[in-house]
């Protein structure tokens, strides 16, 4: 099993907000160097990223990221047990197919009817169209250069000085916002109709804070431990 231990020994007091933005972070002119923004990857994410990572590194974290990481391998079959596994598998899925067709035609009309009747009405939401705007705000008052965006589309808004936005192009009732700002969980909103308007006022709170850090990352050298007797057996049916 892989380790690593993440931490800042020095935090840096520059303010992320003002780099320059790129591809990965931002830059910062003070110390003239590229800075990682890991608060938006996953533990797989920050793993791979320091595995791979021969020089040091300047990041943005998220206080509960800087903790020790493991990396547990994924396992796979043995090439014998496994064709074993897909046999029996083939054998049990031939038992049941019958079975399963039978219990499925039995409610397919009535899923029919169903699915007519909700597309029917997906269709009416989704081809109403509304101009979004609203303010982000947390318990201290208005989030000035807050992230809103629609998931898996290219449309996206930032907050003024005063925490207002307004979306560039309508968006319909299948949209989900995203908010996103440095040091809060990011919160998912879906459009809906709030009453007869082609207009919704949104009024979002992030009261969800978690400390960040910003510096130097230090890192423990990637080590495996020791193998338990369970996990050298274990390695005989596998490929670990």
């Amino acid at each position: 099993m892989e380790k690593i231990n993440i931490q800042i020994n020095q935090p840096c007091s520059e303010n992320f907000n003002t780099f320059s933005k790129t591809e990965k972070g931002g830059f910062c002119k003070s110390c003239n160097k590229s800075v990682i923004d890991f608060t938006k990857m996953s533990d797989e994410e920050i793993i791979k990223y320091f595995s791979d990572q021969k020089v040091k590194t300047c990041g943005l974290f998220l206080d509960s990221q800087l903790k020790s990481y493991s990396d547990v391998a994924k396992q796979k079959l043995n090439p014998f047990l496994s064709s074993i596994f897909g046999l029996s598998l083939l054998s049990i899925l031939a038992f049941t197919t019958s079975y399963a067709q039978e219990k499925s035609s039995k409610s397919e009309v009535v899923q029919k009817e169903k699915t007519a009747v909700s597309k029917e009405s997906n269709q009416m939401d989704s081809n109403d169209k509304f101009t979004v705007s609203g303010i982000v705000s947390n318990e201290i008052g208005p989030l000035a250069d807050v992230n809103i965006y629609v998931k898996n589309k290219n449309i996206s808004v930032q907050t003024n000085s005063q925490g207002k936005f307004t979306f560039p192009q309508q968006l319909t009732t299948d949209d989900v916002l995203i908010v996103s700002y440095i040091g809060y969980k990011n919160q998912e909103i879906k459009v809906s109709r709030q009453n007869q308007s082609d207009t919704i006022n949104l009024n979002i709170k992030l009261d969800t804070y978690e400390r960040i850090m910003l510096g130097e990352v230090s890192t423990d050298k990637i080590y495996k431990s020791k193998r338990t007797v369970f996990q050298k057996i274990k390695s005989l049916f596998t490929n670990d």
